[in-house]
């Protein structure tokens, strides 16, 4: 059965709960085909995804490899539940660890970013023996009631009446610094947390972990100076704190090297992954130290679906397709490119306070003017949906929701991707 773009959209509605974010836009574009770096409504109207369909399309919408790789496996085993092991599994494996971080030799899988990080936090915390967690503010861990808990803004959690399950520490954000007076953000957020974590009157007890995002993604795109993980590495050493990465949404190559946290050449002990590694199948990890991923007895972490056969399958086949073709590099360096573009084309426009990111990870900071930075989300949403009138799906986030935030495939033509961003410059320079 097939249908115009608004006849789906109201048989949808019709049905669905309202907590789906199909509700949120009065016109979301309906979905009919993708390939690429593109996505076609039920009219045939294509649209570039600057997006990469929530940055989870890292090697491009329907990568033949990948489809390939699923229509292999359908032929042959669609289900293989948790218990039982399997050659899949084993390759799986071996292809994660190829690309982690040296020292985090172990792999416990995942159905979703959420499950990954609630995952983490509960290895933290066997491994320790401590309760708490600290993370930071904008942190974005998944919706799940569990990883709400660690949610870094209120909104996310408010609807659900979930309370807090961790401290919260404020990121440094370079541009809008917490710190009214001036100062380095960098020694200031870690002169807070080593406070939080070293002072008895702080209220806060000796905590499992620091849960952090080595970029923020629905934060903003916001990037933090450099020495930041450093100074978490050394910090967490000090007081005995496991310090867990999420890597779903920055990793994966997404900021011009295979993991965000490269670019200041830090591990953590536990690092979160998902979103593009599943190649558009559900699928995320925990990757960690031996001697924490080793804590837990048999049967202490399962799930139905935790080893999908289709799912693993198109996972390997994405990694294979991101290390050979060298996706990560080139992220890299259209990322340099793009992001000098868009400085260039919008460097002398009041509504746009700040242009950054790494890779081809980017975020636009929407302001009412410049001098004051004071947050604009109503133009910011005016602005994505001229975009999508004009055929560019993009992002938008940020604590104060006016950032607009481009994660495009890597695997975008270099042309296609310059058309896009001039788009863009186009429609905020109105």
């Amino acid at each position: 059965m097939t249908g115009s773009s608004e006849s789906v959209r109201e048989r949808i509605r019709a049905l669905e709960g309202t907590g789906m974010r199909t509700f949120w836009d009065p016109e979301p574009v309906v979905w009919a085909r993708t390939e690429g770096s593109h996505v076609w409504d039920a009219e045939g109207r294509p649209y570039l995804d600057l997006y990469a369909g929530f940055a989870v399309a890292n090697i491009g919408y329907c990568h033949p490899r990948v489809t390939q790789a699923i229509r292999d496996q359908a032929g042959v085993m669609t289900h293989c539940p948790s218990a039982a092991p399997s050659e899949l599994r084993a390759g799986l494996y071996e292809r994660l660890a190829a690309i982690a971080p040296s020292a985090l030799d172990r792999v416990l899988l995942a159905i979703t970013g959420a499950m990954a990080n609630e995952t983490a936090v509960q290895l933290a915390r066997a491994a320790t023996g401590r309760s708490n967690v600290v993370t930071f503010s904008g942190t974005y861990p998944g919706r799940t009631v569990g990883a709400l808990g660690y949610a870094g803004k209120h909104a996310y959690r408010e609807p659900f009446g979930i309370a807090a399950d961790a401290h919260f520490v404020p990121y440094p954000d370079p541009y809008r610094s917490p710190w009214a007076a001036g100062g380095d953000p960098v020694a200031v957020t870690l002169g807070l947390l080593e406070h939080a974590l070293t002072d008895p009157a702080s209220g806060v007890e000796p905590p499992a972990c620091v849960l952090v995002e080595p970029i923020q993604g629905n934060g903003g795109v916001v990037v933090p100076p450099a020495g930041f993980l450093t100074g978490l590495r050394d910090l967490c050493d000090r007081t005995g704190t496991l310090l867990v990465f999420d890597e779903i949404q920055c990793g994966f190559g997404r900021s011009g090297r295979m993991w965000a946290s490269e670019h200041e050449d830090v591990v953590p002990d536990l690092m979160t992954v998902g979103k593009g590694i599943g190649g558009g199948l559900p699928l995320a990890a925990v990757l960690g130290r031996s001697e924490l991923m080793t804590t837990w007895e048999p049967d202490a972490l399962t799930s139905t679906f935790l080893a999908n056969a289709l799912s693993a399958a198109a996972a390997c086949a994405a990694i294979d397709v991101l290390c050979e073709e060298g996706l990560a590099e080139r992220s890299g360096r259209l990322g340099a490119s793009a992001l000098a573009r868009l400085r260039d084309g919008l460097a002398g426009n009041p509504n746009v306070g700040e242009v950054r990111g790494r890779g081809l990870f980017l975020g636009l900071e929407v302001v009412r003017e410049r001098i004051s930075r004071e947050a604009d989300p109503e133009l910011a949403a005016r602005a994505r949906t001229a975009l999508r009138e004009k055929g560019v799906l993009v992002g938008r986030g940020g604590r104060y929701g006016n950032v607009l935030i481009l994660a495009p495939p890597l695997v975008i033509d270099e042309d296609v991707l310059d058309s896009g961003l001039d788009t863009i410059v186009k429609v905020l320079g109105r």
